[in-house]
Parts: structure tokens; C-alpha cells; sequence
């Protein structure tokens, strides 16, 4: 296995879970859901930009890929991140997250029937373990809460976690990340999303709210979680087995439920916790054998 693809995997995770803490604090205090999404990819692209010209980096985009970066960016960029900054309207930064890194098994599948990716026994049980934490941690032992617990909100997420598989299978499967490398393939997703949500901000008429601690938590968002972060994942899932990654990612709620209480005063509790550790054990089962 690539160690250091396993790496940016898990680093990206682990930023990702600060986006539903920090989404939240915005979302809450009047930024609007649509404002915060095109800030944030607005920073991710300029950032981006910039750091492929210090790199020297050459900019380039061939007329027969424009159609699969669109479809990225409607994706993993714009469909992701509306049903995301929505779903932190609805329902508890927590939650959200946990639903919308829970797409490991769906990676997987997509993995498997777009990439004919053989998925091996450790790895199912890696799933099993990492969605049956997730589903500890978002029930707390209440089976009752799936149907009654911020149904509109917990719909949003797991739309919000579709877009994200799709996203990351499309770009292995179109071979983007090959042609263009992680930088410069995250760098027209994120135009292309950031134009599809400027685009809804105007149909939309949303108000240009720019207060100065909101702002800067759409930059931070946009440069560490979008920029670096993303990048991370390109390569991360160009070099490992999609579904790697795919379970990596359970990690990120961890995160989440870290920054809850620190900054949200949320409480965690014996079913929280047991779940991360399930979490934990299925990340550890997946690569066992790698």
C-alpha cells in the first residue's frame, strides 16, 4: 500500500471534519447556506491558482475533458456542498457529518461495478464495522431516531454523501487526476463548482452578507477542508483501492464530535463513543491486510 497516499487520505478526513463544526457557526448566524458554499470554493480556487503558479505549474484544460470537470464540479463541489450547508440548517453539525462520511459503502459499490474493483472479505467487515459505528453514534442506541430525528436534514446529508461518492469515483474512472495531476484536477473542479454557485447565489437573490467572522471561516473552509484537502484526496484515491479512502473517511465525524463539544458545547456520549471506536476498528480490519 502507499504509505503516503494513506496519509493524504487521512489528513483530508481529518480537516473534513472541521467544515460541519465551522458550517454550522455560520449557517446559525445568518450567513446564508448558497453564500457560504460560493466563498468557500471562490478561496479554494484562488488558492489553488495561486499555488500552482508558485509551483510553476502549467495551466491547460483539453475541450474533451471540460464535460467530466462540469460534472465534478455539479457534483462534488456544487451538489455536495448546497445539501451540506443545508442540512447544518436542519439538523446537528454531528449528525451531518456522520451521514455524509458514512459513503464508504457507497464508494465501494461504485467502485465496483464503474471500476471493477474486487472488494475483499477484510474490507466488507471494515464496512460493516465503520457504517454500523456511524449508526451507533447517530441512533444513540434509539432505533427511533432514524425516523423521527430532523428528517429533512438527514435526507440533505445523505444526498450530500451521493454527491461525494459519485464525485470521487468519476474522477478515477475519466483518468482527470492522470492527465492533469491532484492540484490542477481540484483546481477546475473547484472553478467549475464555484461558477454553477454564483450562478445560484444570483438566481436565487441571496443577500451579500459579508461579516468579517464569517468570511473568514468560508476562507479557512475553502483553503485547508477545499483546497489542500481535496487536492489530498485526488491523489489519495488516484494511488489506493477507492474504497481505502472511502473508509478512511470515518474518520472525519471523530472530528466533528471532537470540535462539538470544544466550540458547540455538545456532549458526547457512551454511544458516541463505542461508535468511534467501531469506527476506528474498521479502518484498522480494512488495512490489515494492505
Amino acid at each position: 500500500m502507499d504509505k503516503k497516499a494513506f496519509l493524504a487520505g487521512t489528513i483530508a478526513a481529518l480537516t473534513w471534519g472541521t467544515v460541519f463544526v465551522f458550517g454550522q457557526i455560520s449557517v446559525q448566524t445568518g450567513f446564508h447556506p448558497l453564500f457560504v458554499a460560493l466563498l468557500r470554493f471562490l478561496s479554494a480556487s484562488i488558492f489553488l491558482a495561486l499555488y500552482h503558479v508558485a509551483k510553476g505549474g502549467r495551466f491547460f484544460l483539453r475541450f474533451s475533458d471540460i464535460i467530466h470537470f462540469l460534472i465534478l464540479g455539479a457534483s462534488g463541489i456544487f451538489g455536495m456542498n448546497v445539501f451540506i450547508f443545508y442540512s447544518l440548517t436542519l439538523t446537528d453539525s454531528t449528525i451531518t457529518s456522520l451521514l455524509m462520511n458514512a459513503n464508504g459503502f457507497i464508494i465501494g459499490l461504485l467502485g465496483f461495478f464503474l471500476l471493477k474493483e474486487k472488494i475483499s472479505i477484510m474490507e466488507i467487515i471494515g464496512l460493516i464495522a465503520g457504517i454500523g459505528g456511524c449508526y451507533l453514534i447517530f441512533t444513540q442506541g434509539d432505533i427511533q431516531k432514524i425516523s423521527y430525528s430532523n428528517l429533512a436534514g438527514n435526507t440533505l446529508a445523505v444526498l450530500a454523501s451521493f454527491c461525494w461518492a459519485f464525485y470521487s469515483v468519476w474522477s478515477k474512472k475519466t483518468k482527470v487526476i492522470d492527465g492533469y495531476g491532484a492540484i490542477l484536477s481540484t483546481l477546475w473542479a473547484s472553478v467549475s463548482g464555484t461558477i454553477m454557485l454564483a450562478i445560484a447565489v444570483l438566481v436565487a437573490k441571496v443577500p451579500l452578507n459579508f461579516d468579517i467572522k464569517n468570511v473568514l471561516i468560508s476562507v479557512y473552509l475553502g483553503i485547508v477542508p477545499a483546497g489542500i484537502g481535496f487536492t489530498l484526496w485526488f491523489y489519495s484515491i488516484n494511488k489506493l483501492k477507492t474504497i481505502i479512502p472511502g473508509i478512511i473517511q470515518f474518520l472525519a465525524p471523530l472530528t466533528t464530535a471532537v470540535l462539538a463539544v470544544i466550540l458547540l458545547k455538545q456532549s458526547i456520549s457512551i454511544a458516541t463513543i463505542m461508535g468511534g471506536f467501531l469506527i476506528i476498528a474498521g479502518v484498522l480490519l480494512t488495512l490489515k491486510k494492505q
